[in-house]
């Protein structure tokens, strides 16, 4: 046991290996990634055992749950492989060869879950990985003696004639060898063991579809050749083609890194990868997608997949869907019966397509860009109609907004009341005629699921609170009851781990009634569900039917599809009878799907999106046209969407999380949707789509219209908090703007007082050099021109930090100077020329032949003593967006003029600043003479040329140009003795330290009252926010 050190040794070695290429380096440096996210399931799921991860990575980080979820899976599969293949009984020795090992830990892990099967089958474990790679892990696996102390016999000497050999043991070994060298290889493995003595198991976790395919591909077939072996591939497939958005982003996020995956161009599938190992020796091939072992029993039973949801919340099945079904498990063996390698059939079915016509309208930046979401239809005084899109989840968290969407050059204005609900996602809406839209829970996160209900009145554009939920629920499958105002509710999650069996009826009259469950059926308990009510019987008792279809219990996409009868009773409760609907296989394999979403026109039904019972839902059956006669429902027609019309590309949309609504019949608009793809970036749907298709009635197909006028992206709004002033307080007035006070500061002593007072003052008669005779245009232009510079760029007044209704430009400062000449929405807040991503600006470093022209004078000393950065801005006709500064900072207007609105920090509450965000989307602008900034406080100034306005922390603030163009310089300087946060701070706008770490003691205290119920926890939250409030309006 154990082994003597070299120091030297590593460096010895590797002078007799081969050194790594650029490109070797770069697929090495995937294993970084990989490796935190393995320890990262290491210690969260498998807490009991061992583990070994850990001495391979550095630092824990905590990996989101779909990446957790995904790594685990990918873990999990590759473990039964090994111990199935380890306990299957053989008198040869069993070797298990992990090509392109990284820094996994698989034998450790064996001999501590199967350390009787790997000793009965004298179990030798070979790591292969290029050589550089290789001598790492050797380093940390001699030095770590949990890992060194399980290895017998071990030889860490160096071997002149074998070079390749870095580690040697009794039943562990580590090859440094390049995979594309399969000699080299098959020279170190006959050293190793006697390859006829010996049964093999190759693995290859997402290690050699790194390599150019061909030598991939031989690889395969020498390995087949070794004797009696085994393959276990796991590795990237396009199960809906390159084209697919998870596809494409994959693909584009490995082209980033310049580790491009090759062999998925050649084996895009899993026909196309049995074929593959067929054709080079292996007698028996399976292949499946890791959604489809996701599903099977072979690997996980459904208690497994129970206790992974205790494990930690987790609500992004979608997402893992996507990710599942774009990676595969092959197993093949080149032993047994001849012919029996099998692969998943395909199970989509050619059904008829309907015509249909698609107008697309792109989006701009990150407007629009929502999921999981909800939306409705609104009309103004007119009739005009707007459709608006409610909160969901946004570019980075959940948003308390909305989005406007409009017929193309339609006009109309909807202002709706901007106290509403709390932001949230997966929530519904629901139509109740002239009762208004009705709006039901939803979340905050998957173990905070809501209960409150809201009416939306479409009279008056205003939200009211209705009866909450009994309990709360997100994921609940929701619909109308034709020809009435009453809604029916199935399903749901109430918590992480519970599925909601609740069914419920909500009358506006009544509020909500649960419903008797009456006959023998009793139905699946799901969430995600599809539900409608197909039609109505007007007897004595109102009687309703409909379709329960699909959703998520147990981890699994059911194929439940049933057909419910509702009897509504004056003066008793509910009843719900539930039968097995009539239907065929094939509409019954294609209605499997959760987060899909189903529309009722006429006689039809519409289904779109989402997800499927066997994965990713090919391009081709997205959407269906369904009948529903009775308790029969069929799949008649698909409903492809066009990629072009009229000349005009139109993307594929990822209808994930989307909103759906049907402005008239035959005609439906998707919103918004995406998803996170794993690990590799995010995709948005980057527009609105209209379609108009034929619809169903009594049977007879209407033909679609032509081309539809697009509803497009019109704007946004966003929903504050309540008013806490009681009507006729005299709060409801627009605000009363109030006028910066003009002083003069002669000395240092006075612009401390000002600095202390921390109020702001527009200080005039400052000596600020000679930038105020010299600063024009084009004198910059001629100072800095072929300088690049990067821009804001804008196509409207108003720029929106949170909804990025701009974009990032890069061009050389004489660029930027002719656009603005020419009237162009351009913005300069120069960044350090040497670092801009972690270095403030400074104007003397950054723009050296202008360093000269500006000074501060003495009277401002402590700016310079205590500076953090000095930014030149240069900006024509656009408006900033309204922020706050948390460090103290003077704008000195050099050139031109600007309007400058500031408002004091306790005005932040009721201004739309995210928690943990500087930035607000409100225009004050243009609401200053409206009730929405009532109770606020706000200061103007109008500066010229040569006043300094002092910025005291924290004070929000924003501006407008009253010049064709305003060129300044902005110092920024700390005024506390401390408070800071530690770290970068490149904008001065990084929170206090306090409050940062405030906000993480909220997030805890939060979370440890997600086991308790949830009008107990509003009770005792409520008390501590308002102990908060207190302390926040105290004078200690």
């Amino acid at each position: 046991m154990g082994a003597r050190i070299d120091k030297g040794r590593s460096s010895a070695t590797s002078l007799l290996l081969p050194r790594a290429t650029a490109q070797d380096d770069l697929v090495m440096g995937t294993n970084n990634s990989s490796i935190v996210s393995k320890r990262s399931v290491e210690r969260l799921y498998y807490p009991d055992e061992p583990h070994f991860f850990r001495f391979f990575v550095k630092k824990f980080q905590r990996r989101a749950p779909l990446i957790n979820r995904g790594y685990h899976l990918r873990l999990h599969v590759i473990d039964v492989t090994l111990r199935n293949f380890l306990k299957q009984p053989s008198e040869k020795t069993k070797v298990i060869v992990n090509l392109g090992c990284g820094s996994d830990v698989v034998p450790w892990q064996c001999w501590t879950r199967y350390p009787e099967h790997c000793s009965q089958s004298q179990a030798v474990f070979v790591d292969v990985d290029f050589p550089d790679l290789a001598l790492r892990k050797r380093q940390v696996i001699l030095t770590t003696p949990e890992l060194e102390s399980q290895l017998s016999g071990v030889h860490a000497e160096q071997d002149e004639a074998h070079p390749n050999m870095l580690l040697r043991s009794d039943r562990y070994h580590l090859v440094g060898c390049d995979l594309r060298q399969s000699m080299a290889l098959q020279q170190v493995l006959s050293l190793i063991v006697d390859p006829k003595e010996c049964i093999f198991l190759f693995l290859a976790e997402v290690s050699i579809t790194y390599m150019e395919t061909d030598s991939a591909d031989s690889l395969i077939q020498w390995a087949s050749s070794l004797g009696q072996a085994e393959f276990c591939l796991l590795e990237q497939i396009f199960p809906d083609g390159p084209g697919h958005p998870f596809a494409r982003t994959m693909m584009d996020h490995f082209n980033k890194l310049s580790t491009p995956i090759k062999s998925v161009t050649t084996y895009p599938d899993l026909r196309t990868q049995c074929s593959r190992f067929e054709d080079r020796g292996w007698s028996s091939v399976r292949a499946q997608s890791l959604w489809s072992a996701w599903n099977d029993n072979y690997f996980l039973s459904v208690d497994d997949r129970r206790k992974l949801d205790e494990i930690e919340p987790f609500d992004e099945w979608e997402e893992f869907c996507l990710f599942a079904s774009h990676y595969l498990i092959l197993h093949a063996a080149n032993y047994g019966e001849k012919g029996t390698s099998s692969c998943l059939p395909d199970t989509s079915s050619d059904i008829p397509s309907a015509k249909s016509f698609t107008t697309y309208k792109p989006l701009t930046g990150q407007q629009g860009l929502r999921r999981f979401g909800a939306a409705m239809l609104a009309s103004d005084a007119l009739g005009r109609a707007s459709i608006l899109n409610f909160m969901g989840l946004g570019h980075t968290t959940r948003v308390p907004s909305y989005d406007i969407y409009k017929l193309h050059g339609s006009g109309g204005d909807i202002k709706v009341k901007p106290e509403g609900p709390p932001s949230r996602m997966c929530h519904s809406l629901t139509n109740l005629g002239i009762h208004g839209t009705l709006l039901v829970g939803g979340r905050n996160s998957p173990s905070r699921a809501k209960n409150d209900c809201w009416l939306f009145k479409k009279d008056s554009h205003h939200w009211e609170r209705t009866q909450d939920l009994p309990i709360p629920l997100y994921r609940h499958a929701v619909c109308s009851l034709s020809g009435s105002s009453a809604v029916l509710l199935m399903g749901g999650k109430s918590e992480a781990t519970g599925v909601s069996s609740a069914i419920m009826v909500f009358n506006p009259d009544k509020g909500w009634q649960e419903c008797e469950v009456h006959g023998s059926l009793i139905p699946t308990s799901v969430f995600g569900a599809m539900l409608t009510c197909s039609g109505r019987e007007q007897e004595d008792i109102l009687i309703f039917h409909g379709f329960l279809i699909g959703g998520i219990s147990d981890g699994i996409i059911q194929n439940q599809i049933l057909a419910w009868d509702l009897l509504l009773h004056d003066h008793k409760a509910p009843s719900i009878t539930f039968t097995l609907a009539e239907t065929d296989d094939t509409s019954s394999a294609l209605l499997a799907r959760f987060g899909a979403t189903c529309i009722q026109q006429e006689d039809c039904l519409i289904v779109l999106g989402g997800v499927g019972h066997m994965g990713v839902i090919p391009q081709r059956q997205e959407i269906l046209m369904c009948t529903m006669t009775g308790s029969k429902i069929h799949v008649s027609t698909a409903v492809p969407l066009s990629n072009a019309e009229n000349g005009q590309v139109i993307p594929r949309p990822l209808i994930v999380g989307s909103s759906v609504v049907c402005p008239r019949n035959g005609q439906i608009v998707i919103l918004g949707g995406g998803a996170t793809c794993f690990s590799m970036g995010s995709f948005w749907t980057r527009g609105s789509y209209t379609l108009s298709i034929g619809t169903l009635s009594h049977g007879i197909r209407s033909r679609p219209r032509p081309p539809p006028t697009g509803w497009e992206f019109s704007g946004y709004g966003e929903f504050a908090s309540p008013p806490s002033n009681p009507p006729g307080s005299g709060l409801d007035k627009p605000a009363e703007v109030r006028p910066i006070p003009r002083v003069n500061a002669a000395s240092r002593e006075s612009f401390e007082d000002i600095v202390r007072q921390g109020t702001p003052v527009v200080i005039e008669g400052l000596d600020l050099g000679a930038c105020r005779s010299k600063w024009t245009l084009d004198y910059l232009a001629k100072q800095v021109g072929s300088r690049k510079v990067v821009v804001h760029e804008c196509d409207v007044q108003t720029m929106d930090f949170k909804a990025k209704n701009f974009r990032y430009t890069s061009m050389t400062f004489g660029g930027f100077a002719r656009g603005i000449q020419n009237g162009a929405r351009l913005y300069l807040r120069a960044l350090s020329a040497d670092a801009p991503s972690d270095r403030p600006a400074n104007l003397a470093h950054d723009f050296p032949s202008l360093a000269a022209d500006f000074r501060l004078p003495e009277a401002l000393r402590m700016c310079s003593d205590n500076l953090h950065s000095s930014i030149l801005r240069v900006s024509g006709q656009l408006d900033m967006w309204l922020h706050y500064d948390v460090q103290a900072n003077v704008y000195c207007q050099i050139s031109g003029s600007k309007r400058m609105l500031l408002f004091p920090p306790s005005d932040v509450v009721g201004m739309s600043f995210a928690p943990g965000s500087s930035s607000s989307s409100i225009d004050v602008f243009s609401c200053l003479n409206s009730p929405t900034l009532r109770g606020t406080h706000p200061w103007e100034a109008n500066l010229n040329e040569g006043d300094v306005l002092f910025l005291p922390p924290l004070w929000l603030h924003t501006a407008t140009p009253t010049s064709n163009v305003s060129i300044a310089v902005n110092v920024f300087f700390r005024n506390l003795d401390r408070g800071y946060s530690i770290g970068r701070d490149v904008y001065g706008n990084r929170d206090l330290a306090a409050y940062e770490k405030g906000r993480q003691e909220i997030a805890r205290i939060s979370k440890s009252f997600d086991t308790v119920p949830v009008d107990a926890r509003q009770f005792y939250m409520l008390r501590l926010a308002e102990e908060l409030a207190e302390a926040a309006r105290s004078d200690k």
